[in-house]
Parts: C-alpha cells; structure tokens; sequence
C-alpha cells in the first residue's frame, strides 16, 4: 500500500511542477506582448491552464498572431516548446517555400527531393534547407534583406514557411526577451511583403 502512496505523491508532484512551469511561461508572454501590444496597436489574448497567451495585430496588410506552444509533442519534426509568428496575407502567394536552420556544425545533406539550390548562395545554402514548389518564386521570396535577416539570426533552430496564404516563423523553446519576438516579426514581415 505505501508504493500506491508514493506513486501518487510523484504524480501530484509531477503535475505541480508542470502548472509551475506553464504559470511561469504564461506570465513571462504575457508580459512581452503586453509591451508589444502597444507598438503594433494589437490586442493580447491572455492564456488559460492549458493555452499560453497570444498578441494579435494587423500590420502591412496582414493579420499577424505571435504565440507559442509548451510542448509541441513532436509535431512536423519540432521537440518540445516552441515560439511562432503566423501572418496571414491578403492574398494566396501559390507557393509552397520551407527554409529550416541546418543543425550547427552539421555539414549540409546531399540534395533530397524538393531542395531548391540557389545559384551563388552557398554559404546560405550551408545554414539553411530550402525545400519548395517553384525554384523561381524561392528566389523571390528569399530576396537579399530576408537572406541577410535569417543569416544573422541568432535565434534557436529557426524556421520559416510560406504557404499559400500564410506565412509562419518559428523557433525553438519560448521567447525569453522582446528582442526575440521583434526579430520573429522582422522576419516574419520580410517574408509576407515578398
């Protein structure tokens, strides 16, 4: 009976820490978009027990949602908690562009089906994946000053998307400081005026 008794005490320990760390998470968004929210002239929807707070905006034409998640599972090959922008543009691009940061010190795979190279972008090309529906339109979208903004990233595991009408930047665990979430929208917005 006394290991029934333990197992329970280590399960209400368990969910203790886990309300802890979310209260934590939650507290912490909740006040960087809150500073955020007056810049963008957006509104923040705060959190619940089980969904972290969001700042919505509109901005250039598109309506903007700034988020994360506590624990993605392992959901489109993302681990673990993870902060995103998704903007949502006026019109469908038609295009389907994936770029996903090259794990650091991680020499670049051979070309998988669906890798577009870019021609004289090698060092780009070292840092990121592209994967993408027209070789043209990459080019477009991953113009120089988005090039610039992912390459001088410093954010963790970074990721960004264009699909249709959305575009989506992402990166590992959640935003600690403004400065990260700023960066998130700079590239964000990069890729939607594209």
């Amino acid at each position: 009976m006394d290991w029934w008794l333990a197992i329970m005490v280590l399960a209400a320990a368990a969910v203790a820490y886990a309300y802890r760390e979310h209260t934590r998470h939650w507290r912490r968004l909740a006040a960087l978009f809150a500073s955020l929210a007056q810049k963008y002239e957006g509104e923040v929807r705060p959190g619940s027990l089980l969904v972290l707070p969001q700042l919505r905006f509109e901005h250039d034409g598109g309506r903007y949602l700034v988020t994360a998640m506590a624990n993605s599972g392992a959901h489109d090959g993302a681990h673990g908690p993870f902060t995103f922008v998704d903007v949502e543009l006026p019109s469908d691009s038609g295009q389907e562009i994936r770029v996903e940061q090259r794990a650091v010190g991680r020499p670049a795979a051979p070309s998988a089906s669906g890798t577009v190279p870019i021609e004289g972008l090698y060092a780009f090309e070292d840092a990121f994946r592209i994967r993408a529906s027209d070789a043209s339109a990459t080019v477009r979208f991953l113009e120089a000053p988005v090039r610039e903004k992912l390459m001088a990233s410093r954010l963790p595991r970074l990721e960004a998307r264009v699909e249709g009408r959305k575009v989506s930047v992402h990166m590992d665990g959640i935003a600690t400081s403004r400065e990260e979430l700023e960066e998130l929208i700079d590239i964000a917005s990069l890729l939607a005026r594209s």
